[in-house]
Formats: C-alpha cells, sequence, structure tokens
C-alpha cells in the first residue's frame, strides 16, 4: 500500500485544487480587455472552442475522471499486467476517451497538449497490457521513467490550461 502514498497525495491534492477552480462564481477579471467581455452573460466566462462553446461541467467531470485514470497508469507500472484489468481504481478502459474529450476542449494549450499526448502514449501501453501482453509492465515503467513526481508534475499543464479556459 505504500506504492500509492505519493500518487494519492498528489491526486488529493489535484482534486481540492480542480474542486477550488470550479466554482460557479463568474472569473476574476484579469485586466485585459478582449472579446470574451464584450458577449452577454454566461457566455463571458465560457471560451469558444472549434465547435462552440467549451461545455466546463462535462469538461470538469472529464478531468476528474482522467487525473485518477493517470494516478493508476503512475501504479500500474508496479503490477503485473495480469492484474491490471481487476485494478479497483479509476475507469482504465475510458482513459483514452478522456484524453481525446480534455485535448478537443484545451489542445490549444501547446503544454497542456504535451502531457495528454505523454499520457496518450502510456494509454496505448495500457490498453496492450488489458489485452493480455506480459511485455506491457516493462514497457510502461520505461515509458514513465523511474521519476514519478515528473508524471504527477504533467498534470499541471493541463490545470493551468483549464483555469485559462475560464471554467
Amino acid at each position: 500500500m505504500r506504492l500509492f502514498r505519493a500518487p494519492l497525495a498528489a491526486l488529493v491534492i489535484l482534486c481540492c485544487g480542480l474542486a477550488a477552480c470550479g466554482s460557479d462564481k463568474p472569473a476574476a477579471s484579469s485586466g485585459t480587455s478582449g472579446a470574451a467581455a464584450t458577449q452577454a452573460g454566461s457566455d463571458a466566462t465560457e471560451p469558444a472552442a472549434a465547435s462552440g462553446k467549451v461545455d466546463c461541467a462535462g469538461l470538469q467531470d472529464a478531468l476528474a475522471s482522467m487525473i485518477v485514470n493517470w494516478q493508476v497508469v503512475i501504479g500500474l507500472t508496479n503490477s503485473p499486467t495480469s492484474e491490471w484489468a481487476q485494478f479497483p481504481l479509476g475507469t482504465i478502459a475510458k482513459f483514452g476517451d478522456q484524453l481525446a474529450a480534455i485535448g478537443a476542449a484545451l489542445g490549444s494549450d501547446a503544454d497542456a497538449a504535451a502531457a495528454l499526448s505523454f499520457m496518450s502514449g502510456a494509454n496505448d501501453i495500457v490498453q496492450r497490457g488489458l489485452g493480455g501482453d506480459a511485455a506491457a509492465q516493462a514497457d510502461l515503467s520505461t515509458y514513465m521513467g523511474a521519476d514519478i513526481s515528473a508524471n504527477v508534475g504533467k498534470q499541471l499543464p493541463i490545470s493551468l490550461a483549464y483555469s485559462k479556459a475560464g471554467c
């Protein structure tokens, strides 16, 4: 159980940060003027995406699930692939979909896109492992590297991009 203390602590901290950012209060003014300031109503706090407005509630849900799965993926480096399908936390089968949804909303931020791309590569390895590839654990360990804090830290650009999105 001690193998999951650092990732679990990081998860709790990040969830608290997202919860603090996810209030229904309007975004504070940054003192700059822009197109968003001229919009009326609640549209002023929701930036336009390629297909329209960002669905902040949907994005927040996807982020919360993605963060849990991110921690699970980090922890899978310490578990044999034969145990991955029975892992009691997260929704690892949906991780790729969560990464894609968040990428669609926040992918215009280069740092967030890079972090999401990195974890997409990890997800590809995890999916191989869930499919029975016994080499996936070693591949995932190599891909993720030995520095767990660096992998957890890759969540920060995504959180910052979420904050910038006005949600």
